[in-house]
């Protein structure tokens, strides 16, 4: 059976959109996947983390996270926010107007299911229009039921679901990170999957986000951002950092015990959990077209004393500008190590003690000034925005940019030590992403 987008039995948005979840707990990673964009935190209670690392361990390494977007429309500017809500919807665009049904939901296939034992399975077809992924068995190029594999080829779960911020109610200034303007019309293809067969991968996941523009507008000045909230164990005694040449952002513990000896701390030789922009914009405006990947890495805090460090508020530039790689109020970062403004914050190695980390300091300065003393960096409660996109980034109508993420946890002999594990254990993820994953999850 062939696939096509249905044209019947379509309806515009309910009222508001219900929130629902599914799980991917395949390998030794737990989380959760929202119908809203958002991923790692869990609705069944508020306010509650939602990845669990090792699974069943009841020990959580991040709270929440998402692809948040931002782009000037008809000199407007305009957000897609995906942090602690999320402004998407289970949907699409057909003919600029944002348009669902019933089956515009998450699906999840596992392996070893069949047309009888899961509905997942024996209607993924309707989603293959919308960027669903299958096993080609037979090499044709479509979708043959019966078959083809639903899902990423030799996964253990895959997750999918079709969502569009087109419905201006998703769209709130509450949304965690900014929000609240007029819909960009984007549409969302979020896949998750995972393996628990292939050596090295036991503690990764993966993520792809296909974002095409169903605008009648082009989107200008565009930056995307993985926003995150890393909630290591004790979320009050984190720190982060990034490393560039491996587009690698990533939250440790500030020593080397988390938190006060609850079951829910990680407790002595804490690990340390990172994310991997395999795959970051793509600026087809310049020739030859330039591949983004990550093109900032900053951090802001829930509260403290430099104003220009703190959660972007309702004003929607400030959370723009935190995915250009600025301040809040667009003040540049400063590396304290050199005294030279940076994209890139806390850049250098932690346990070899070089560069740029949390244990040198930073630089308290705002309004525009890019001076100041080195102050101590107190551990705290860290958020960390990895940007990709450019100020001549111009994505037209019907253009697509596809996003590869893989979370990943790592534990080594102590906290420093975990951070030296993840690149180790990021540098295979590159490996696997580069002879499997990057020509296409579809042949």
């Amino acid at each position: 059976t062939s696939y096509a987008r249905p044209k019947e039995n379509v309806s515009q948005a309910p009222s508001s959109i219900v929130k629902t979840q599914v799980i991917s707990d395949g390998n030794n990673i737990s989380t959760w996947i929202w119908n809203t964009g958002v991923f790692n935190q869990d609705l069944r209670t508020s306010n509650t983390p939602g990845f669990q690392w090792p699974k069943g361990s009841n020990k959580y390494a991040i709270f929440t996270s998402g692809l948040s977007m931002a782009a000037v429309v008809n000199n407007s500017l305009r957000l897609a926010s995906v942090s602690y809500s999320g402004e998407y919807g289970p949907g699409y665009i057909l003919n600029g107007v944002p348009v669902t049904n019933s089956i515009f939901k998450l699906y999840k296939v596992s392996r070893g299911d069949n047309n009888n034992t899961n509905p997942d399975f024996a209607n993924w077809g309707l989603m293959v229009p919308y960027g669903a992924p299958f096993d080609d068995i037979n090499s044709n190029g479509v979708y043959d039921a019966g078959t083809d594999k639903p899902g990423i080829k030799n996964a253990v779960q895959t997750i999918f679901v079709c969502l569009t911020d087109g419905f201006p109610e998703t769209h709130t200034s509450s949304e965690g990170f900014s929000g609240g303007t007029d819909p960009l019309n984007a549409e969302m293809h979020l896949t998750a999957w995972s393996y628990d067969n292939i050596a090295g991968l036991e503690d990764v996941q993966f993520l792809r986000m296909e974002i095409i523009n169903k605008n009648s507008s082009a989107w200008e000045k565009t930056h995307f951002g993985f926003v995150a909230d890393p909630d290591l164990g004790d979320a009050t005694d984190d720190y982060i950092g990034c490393d560039i040449s491996r587009n690698l952002g990533y939250c440790y513990n500030s020593d080397d015990v988390d938190g006060t000896g609850a079951q829910s701390h990680y407790g002595v030789s804490p690990p340390a959990v990172g994310i991997d922009m395999l795959k970051g914009a793509i600026n087809r405006n310049v020739t030859p077209n330039a591949d983004l990947y990550m093109t900032s890495f900053v951090f802001f805090s829930n509260g403290g004393p430099t104003v220009c460090e703190t959660d972007p508020g309702s004003e929607n530039i400030e959370a723009y500008n935190y995915l250009r790689g600025l301040k809040s109020d667009s003040t540049r970062f400063v590396n304290p190590v050199n005294m030279q403004t940076t994209k890139y914050c806390y850049n250098g190695e932690p346990e070899a003690n070089t560069g740029w980390t949390e244990y040198f300091g930073k630089v308290n300065n705002c309004g525009g000034d890019t001076t100041g003393s080195v102050v101590s960096s107190a551990p705290g409660d860290r958020r960390s925005v990895m940007g990709s996109g450019a100020s001549n980034l111009k994505i037209v109508p019907g253009e697509k940019q596809t996003f590869m993420f893989a979370q990943m946890v790592a534990r080594g002999t102590n906290n420093k030590n975990s951070v030296t594990k993840l690149k180790t254990l990021d540098d295979a993820v590159q490996l696997f992403y580069d002879n499997n994953l990057s020509v296409g999850i579809n042949q």
